[in-house]
């Protein structure tokens, strides 16, 4: 009797061991008469996890002005893939377009559509291959100017491309000033 329950044990334990082991995939490289043997789990992750789209409206009634932001995550993403604990993690950052709308007694001043490349010319390529449109904000309104701020960045860490837009209420052009630490 004692025999059979040790046996039933081991078999359990055998088992469980093995339910354990068919969950990793196991790569076998030979290199130069040498076998290595890795364990190699692989998740995959995205930031958002699904496609979003975020309206912010901002309504000044003295000016009877509206500033409409909409940002609009893509198909697009970058990847960061690294080692956590002999794991491989893939994180994938989407990247998003802004559509940017300001109208004034319900006339629209403004219509326009960022995509991160349109700033390829202030930061290089190499830069903007690993970086994804973070955001882009309302600020202030002084006198006849609109001031809005967009950041273009590498995901989590502080490289950066920010800067602000400046649209003129009286002539409706928009302009492009970088930000640099020193502000503020």
């Amino acid at each position: 009797m004692r025999n059979s329950i040790i046996i039933s044990i081991l078999t359990l334990l055998l088992f469980s061991c093995n339910s354990k082991t068919d969950k990793k995939s196991t790569e076998v490289e030979t290199t130069d008469s040498t076998t290595v043997t890795s364990t190699n789990i692989k998740s995959e992750r995205f930031f958002p996890k699904n496609k979003e789209t975020v309206k912010f409206d901002t309504l000044l009634a003295d000016k009877q002005l509206q500033v409409t932001i909409i940002k609009t995550d893509l198909d697009s993403y970058v990847t960061n893939e690294y080692d956590d604990n002999g794991k491989k993690q893939i994180d994938k950052y989407r990247d998003a377009e802004i559509t940017l709308t300001i109208k004034q007694k319900s006339q629209t001043l403004l219509d326009t559509v960022f995509r991160k490349k349109q700033f390829s010319q202030y930061a290089d390529n190499d830069f903007m291959d690993i970086a994804i449109f973070h955001n882009y904000w309302f600020n202030k309104v002084d006198k006849d100017k609109i001031e809005l701020f967009g950041v273009i960045s590498k995901p989590e860490t502080d490289y950066t491309l920010a800067f602000y837009h400046y649209f003129d209420l009286t002539n409706r052009k928009l302009n492009f000033v970088e930000h640099t630490d020193d502000e503020e």
